[in-house]
């Protein structure tokens, strides 16, 4: 059979071109913040992306809060001098408000799963140049939460980020044994208490996970304490370097860490 002239290839790409048109003109992209619908190919209304905080350097090397000014890659605050983190650090897209919650909620219970490709490529950015061994897993729901909701809103977002990186995808390393209680409301500390127990790392990754390197994946943080109680289990079953990427997290001072705003029970 003859290989496929030019010409052939040029009718197949104007075809799909028109097919992708007229796809938009049915059923055109919408803001994942508010619905309006979109200029083609782009992920935001113009109003929500000049309203988005995203977020990157200069910030602290442990919790990554912004800085007003460069104090270099290996400055800490003052919050993590004083108490060292469990995690090697947090990447977030951008700022954690009744805005960029929108985008979470709408894949987290809209079943809007394509929002986790939009996610993971704002994520993209802020994965390490040094990349060898580097493992992407979720933090894991527990089993009855994936009946009802029959996704990992994490998991979506982490196989995204792992198929553009070219990374290696783990969705199961932890397992989640206990189903926590609804976190609405609770301060920090009671947060840690709900989850102490909850994660265990899976049996046949037992004494494979020293010396790894890995990239934790969260949708949104808030007090952040499901995310460490995934990296004390993590780093306790040998990992060397556990790093928690996120959508959105919330900065010190701006009264969201409490989760007081919006519930995002995992």
């Amino acid at each position: 059979m003859p290989p496929q002239s030019l010409f052939d290839k040029c009718d197949m790409a104007k075809g799909r071109h028109i097919f992708h048109r007229m796809l938009n003109w049915v059923l055109p992209e919408r803001c994942p913040c508010c619905g309006t619908i979109t200029a083609a190919g782009g992920s935001f209304c113009v109003f929500c992306w000049q309203k988005l905080e995203f977020l990157g350097p200069p910030w602290c090397r442990g919790c990554a809060t912004p800085f007003e000014f460069d104090r270099g890659a290996d400055a800490y605050c003052a919050v993590c001098i004083a108490n060292p983190p469990r995690h090697d650090g947090i990447r977030a897209a951008v700022k954690y408000d009744d805005l960029s919650a929108q985008v979470a909620l709408r894949l987290k219970y809209g079943g809007k799963i394509g929002l986790a490709r939009v996610i993971a490529q704002h994520m993209l950015r802020h994965l390490p140049e040094e990349q060898e061994q580097l493992i992407i897993s979720p933090v894991p729901l527990h089993w009855t939460r994936i009946w009802s909701r029959s996704f990992n809103q994490s998991a979506l977002i982490g196989k995204q980020l792992a198929d553009m990186s070219g990374l290696a995808f783990v969705p199961d390393i932890l397992v989640r044994h206990k189903r926590t209680p609804s976190m609405r409301g609770l301060d920090h500390k009671r947060r840690r208490e709900a989850v102490a127990s909850a994660f265990a790392v899976h049996p046949k990754y037992k004494g494979a996970l020293k010396g790894r390197s890995i990239i934790l994946i969260d949708d949104v943080l808030t007090t952040g304490a499901t995310s460490d109680g995934c990296v004390a289990v993590l780093k306790r079953g040998g990992a060397d370097w556990v790093q928690i990427f996120c959508w959105a997290r919330a900065l010190r001072g701006d009264g969201t860490q409490a989760g007081t705003t919006i519930s995002f029970d995992a």
